[in-house]
């Protein structure tokens, strides 16, 4: 683990403070500087644009001379707030003025390029900032998958003993559809504990790398290793949103089997109480079913048939 830096220790002395603040105002005063007068130049300024570092991670590296673990904590303040910013921006207003949430993993409003560079800049920086590796998993392959297996090989080579980075490296894999090479990033971390269940990922990625219960067993581990909140709040959005579409599925099993059995869809949930319950499902007092957000189901009933479909409410991520 590598618990990071809040607050300047007690115990860093005055002059050390010192500098420290003078590498960091330094910085920010040549980025501020470069954009000034690059300006007027469109080819320099699109070098600058949408908050990319202006240095180089090389040069950053001499720059902070020695304190390279409190600039890549700057530098990860600056990355999550510019995907936080990205992620705002791609939400978008339903036509029921809902916000629609977007999902770390289902990102891609982020600049490839000033994505890749921030991150390449904490890593190289403190190349055991294990936190921004996690990160990087999820949120990188989908705008640039290649880097994201780059960054993770070499996060895996800067800590040998952090066995758990070969699940996230599987897991971009995974994401690709590379079942084999998922399996062997497994087998690699599994020599390296004796976390038995990473071997039997290995085997069931060989088997049936799409197989929902593989899917399960991913997220579920991930939500267990994670250091970083947001990468365990996102695990924990997936396991909701693999429960939900297998709730959804029996649910559509309960409508298929009454109309099959009345010959038309049920005009209320009460009508179908008793077989919703008897598929193992939480139903409330009042009739709907619920989903793993708390928010009830709603039932549609149409022309075409009927259906069931997501509350507005629900914080269960939708496809």
């Amino acid at each position: 683990m590598n618990p990071r830096v809040t607050a300047l220790p007690r115990w860093l002395p005055r002059r050390s403070v010192a500098l420290v603040l003078t590498v960091v105002l330094a910085l920010g005063s040549s980025v501020a500087l470069a954009r000034v007068l690059d300006a007027g130049s469109p080819t320099l300024r699109s070098a600058v644009e949408d908050d990319a570092p202006y240095f180089s991670p090389q040069v950053a590296r001499r720059l902070t001379a020695g304190f390279g673990g409190l600039a890549a904590d700057w530098y990860w303040l600056a990355t999550l707030q510019y995907v936080g910013r990205k992620l705002e921006e791609q939400a978008q207003e339903s036509p029921g003025g809902a916000r629609s949430a977007v999902e770390l993993d289902r990102i891609d409003a982020v600049n490839p390029r000033v994505l890749v560079r921030l991150i390449e800049m904490i890593t190289t920086l403190d190349p055991r900032f294990t936190a921004v590796y996690e990160f990087a998993a999820v949120v990188l392959p989908t705008v640039d998958v290649d880097a994201a297996v780059a960054l993770l090989e070499r996060g895996i080579e800067a800590n040998p003993d952090q066995w758990y980075l070969h699940q996230q490296l599987a897991y971009i894999y995974w994401q690709r559809g590379d079942y084999l090479a998922a399996a062997d990033a497994f087998r690699r971390g599994a020599r390296m504990t004796t976390a038995a269940w990473m071997a039997r990922m290995a085997e069931r990625m060989e088997q049936r790398g799409d197989d929902p219960q593989v899917a399960q067993a991913m997220y579920a581990r991930m939500y267990e290793q994670a250091q970083d909140p947001q990468v365990k709040q996102w695990a924990l959005k997936r396991l909701m949103e693999l429960r939900s579409l297998q709730e959804r599925h029996a649910i559509r099993s309960v409508l298929s089997s009454f109309v099959g059995a009345t010959g038309r869809c049920p005009r209320a949930w009460s009508d179908v109480t008793t077989g919703l319950r008897a598929a193992g499902l939480t139903v409330d007092p009042q009739g709907p079913p619920i989903d793993p957000s708390g928010a009830p189901y709603v039932l549609v009933v149409s022309p075409l048939g009927c259906d069931v479909t997501l509350h507005r409410a629900s914080t269960v991520p939708r496809g």
